[in-house]
């Protein structure tokens, strides 16, 4: 069990309270930072290899990187700050890299059968090309853009958010490079239908430079946007719907000026008028589904352009190193940053071949079961990338895995539509289960994760991991709810877990919480979490209120809200 602290690492005290209420929390982190191996002030990550006293030698012998050879760009621009530093990581073992992998590329803790098929006897390289090539990643990927571009039905047309997150899984499935992403959707009906005015300068920037738009900057590329604008749109399953058009009048002689932009480059975004001449001014109004090829390489200007700048694909690399590895590991390891962008440029943006490289590389693969000495001083802390990433399971994620354990049918969230729109012959389509006695969509499962972060709406609600009291209180809510409706034959309970239902021996609960705590996190209860345990069985003998079944629910229910669980 690794000791952990602060930033880096999570400890866990697995307590099972007694059935009839007695019995502690079981929730404290056991802290306990005993590993002598602090660095000095002049042993920081960073520090000049060539700065010592020894006096000259050739600089070459003295690089451990030297003499070390990488097939995994990440490995070799972060050498110097791992390696160069004296630190060799230990590799995750496979329970704890299939996890990983698990959650971040397919959105779910895996079960003991799944860990047996999917990992046990696959080297990491394999996983990650297996999980690469599952629907899941694609899927997984996707609600990444679509909390980037804030997609909700209540605001844009349903089949314009379907066909730009088809696109962005085209992009994950590696048909289309990130340059031909971007130009698609900085003016695709999905992206303009959700902003107008200085918000698509501003959302653009967002989404692909990953700054924001200075005002100036907003002010001086909005023309670029100016042709394009909304009608009411009739639609039989979205009362609400509108239609993306270009307005050709908007900037028709003697108008040239106002799609004009010299920001970057004196460039124009005009569309000439079909009936220059019309007293209707609607008939020189395009809708964007019947505009010709030559006209949309001219609209799609503003994707060209923000393609062309410098920090693009830099940004997309942030994007992906945040994604897998959980702290911002461009700014930590700038060589790192640079040499992903080398790739990416390489590949031609290809952002597959970025994904795997850090998948693959040490800074994911390492264990992070880390020992750190402790320092009051944050500026003493150990770097992060002296062992693998811990990360927070999203709210998503974590209910699926929880669903899944229980043996309930995992609806999940349409990260399209959060809330889904109605017309006059129904709802539009939605991968929502339908509630039961209705037609309207089933929101069991979204509200449930809103209420710990996920499934956001993205007008008043945004994805976040919540932690403190609250959160707690929720989790430990639905947890009990979930393993209360488990029954024997779930996978949170792989064995039926309780043999005698009268025996309350140390052994039988120590059998039935070893089974829990293994169905959950696919080994047998850690060294920091079995003080815990031994303590529940304890107080579980002591009541005679509390039966091994009833036992075996509270060890579902603090396995599935522990740490251990929760943190990866």
């Amino acid at each position: 069990m690794f000791r952990a602290r602060r930033r880096w690492s999570i400890a866990v005290v697995l307590a099972v309270p007694a059935c009839g209420g007695g019995g502690g929390s079981g929730d404290d982190d056991e802290k306990s930072d005993t590993s002598p191996t602090q660095p000095s002030d002049d042993d920081t990550p960073g520090a000049d290899a060539d700065s010592d006293d020894t006096g000259g030698g050739d600089s070459d012998a003295a690089d451990p990187c030297a003499e070390l050879e990488f097939d995994n760009v990440v490995d070799a621009a972060a050498c110097p700050s791992i390696q160069g530093e004296g630190q060799e990581p230990v590799e995750a073992d496979a329970i704890e890299f299939c996890r990983r992998a698990f959650i971040d590329l397919l959105g779910q803790s895996p079960t003991e059968v799944e860990y047996e098929r999917d990992c046990k006897w696959h080297t990491k390289d394999e996983i990650v090309d297996s999980f690469m090539d599952r629907p899941d990643y694609i899927r997984t990927s996707q609600r990444m853009w679509a909390d980037a571009f804030q997609m909700n039905s209540a605001v844009t047309h349903y089949g314009y958010i379907a066909d730009l997150d088809a696109i962005a899984g085209e992009l994950h499935a590696g048909t289309i490079t990130l340059t031909q992403f971007a130009e698609l959707a900085t003016t695709h009906p999905g992206f303009l239908g959700r902003w107008d005015g200085l918000d698509l300068v501003a959302f653009s920037f967002r989404a692909f430079l990953g700054r924001e738009a200075t005002p100036a900057e907003r002010l001086a590329l909005a023309p670029l946007w100016h042709l394009w604008e909304e009608r009411p749109a009739p639609d039989p399953m979205q009362a609400n719907a509108k239609r993306v058009v270009v307005d050709t009048n908007n900037c028709a002689s003697p108008n040239q000026s106002a799609c004009n932009s010299d920001f970057w480059g004196d460039r124009t975004v005009i569309i000439d008028p079909p009936m220059p001449d019309a007293s209707d001014p609607e008939l020189n109004v395009i809708d964007q589904s019947t505009l010709d090829d030559a006209q949309w390489q001219v609209l799609r200007t503003p994707g060209e352009l923000i393609a062309g700048q410098e920090n693009f694909f830099e940004s997309y690399v942030d994007r992906a190193l945040a994604r897998y590895l959980g702290y911002d590991a461009g700014a930590e390891l700038p060589l790192v940053r640079q040499a992903l962008v080398d790739l990416m440029t390489e590949q031609g943006g290809n952002v597959r071949a970025v994904d795997r490289e850090i998948l693959t590389s040490i800074l994911y693969t390492s264990t992070n079961r880390y020992d750190e000495a402790d320092a009051a001083d944050a500026a003493q802390w150990d770097p992060p990338y002296w062992h693998g990433p811990i990360k927070q399971m999203d709210a998503e994620d974590w209910l699926a895995s929880a669903y899944k354990l229980a043996g309930l049918e995992v609806a999940g969230c349409d990260h399209r539509y959060p809330e889904v729109q109605q017309g006059s012959v129904g709802f539009h389509p939605h991968t929502y289960p339908t509630a039961v006695g209705g037609t309207a969509p089933d929101y069991t499962f979204r509200d449930k994760a809103q209420l710990l972060g996920g499934c956001p709406d993205r007008i008043a609600q945004f994805r976040e991991s919540r932690t403190g009291l609250i959160a707690a209180l929720t989790q430990a809510t639905l947890t009990a709810e979930l393993c209360a409706m488990a029954s024997t034959t779930s996978p949170i309970y792989p064995l039926g877990v309780i043999t005698d239902p009268t025996d309350k021996s140390e052994a039988a609960l120590w059998d039935a919480i070893d089974q829990v705590y293994s169905a959950a996190l696919i080994r047998p209860v850690m060294d920091g979490a079995s003080e815990g345990a031994q303590n529940g069985i304890t107080l579980c003998r002591d009541d005679l209120d509390c039966t091994p079944t009833e036992f075996a629910v509270q060890a579902c229910r603090l396995v599935l809200k522990s740490a251990d669980f929760i943190y990866y």
